[in-house]
């Protein structure tokens, strides 16, 4: 199964393509808000270096957030466009379930939580086995925090921007990833969307959404 994964909720975007649970190849883009520029190119880009076309495509995985409200607009409707016009099957995976899967080799419970602004997070917590313990939520890295008394390793980009706050909290019962390590990926998105797939969950590509947790500021 030829899949391409696309994550798009941070400005730190990327694609890959996977054959089955093999990576084949995948671009990692940090152009800040520019998704709607440079998504289509990296996609047909990676598709000439892995020697395939559009048309070899099995699925299409994508991230449906919650995250920046632009670039998550532009990743699910490419993959939405593409799996309509290929016949391809399509898979939404949470972005905060893509990034906890860069911490499940701890053994330890996941916090992933990512910077929504106005000092708040983005958040959810998973059990090792990739399991959700709690559904996203928005608040306070307080509030976080709150009632966490076993080790938790916290990943994403609101764990590094709050790292101090969240150590000086919960002292050895917090753990913190490398920066690499901080980014939810394609790769990762393309693993999840593949067992959701063959486990029969495939998604419609017209009923397809992102997901936001909070209404944007022309909605505000």
């Amino acid at each position: 199964m030829k899949i391409l994964g696309i994550e798009t909720s941070t400005f730190s975007g990327s694609v890959s393509i996977s054959d089955d649970d093999s990576l084949l190849c995948e671009y990692v883009f940090n152009t800040g808000p520019r998704h709607n520029e440079v998504l289509i190119p990296t996609v047909k880009r990676l598709l000439s270096d892995c020697g395939l076309g559009k048309n070899d495509l099995d699925a299409v995985c994508v991230s449906t957030g919650p995250g920046s409200f632009t670039s998550l607009r532009i990743g699910v409707s490419t993959a939405k466009a593409l799996c309509y016009s290929l016949g391809a099957d399509l898979a939404g995976i949470p972005s905060l379930e893509i990034l906890a899967s860069n911490a499940l080799w701890s053994g330890n419970d996941v916090c992933a939580m990512t910077d929504a602004g106005r000092g708040e997070a983005f958040f959810s917590f998973y059990d090792s086995g990739g399991v959700e313990i709690a559904e996203a939520q928005i608040a306070t890295p307080e509030s976080v925090c709150a009632g966490i008394k076993e080790k938790t390793v916290f990943v994403g980009s609101a764990a590094l921007l709050h790292e101090n706050l969240i150590g000086k909290t919960l002292g050895e019962n917090a753990v913190f990833l490398p920066g690499n390590l901080n980014t939810p990926r394609a790769s990762g998105c393309a693993l999840l969307g593949r067992k959701k797939i063959l486990s029969g969950q495939k998604d419609d590509p017209f009923t397809l959404t992102p997901f936001y947790l909070r209404r944007s500021a022309a909605e505000r």
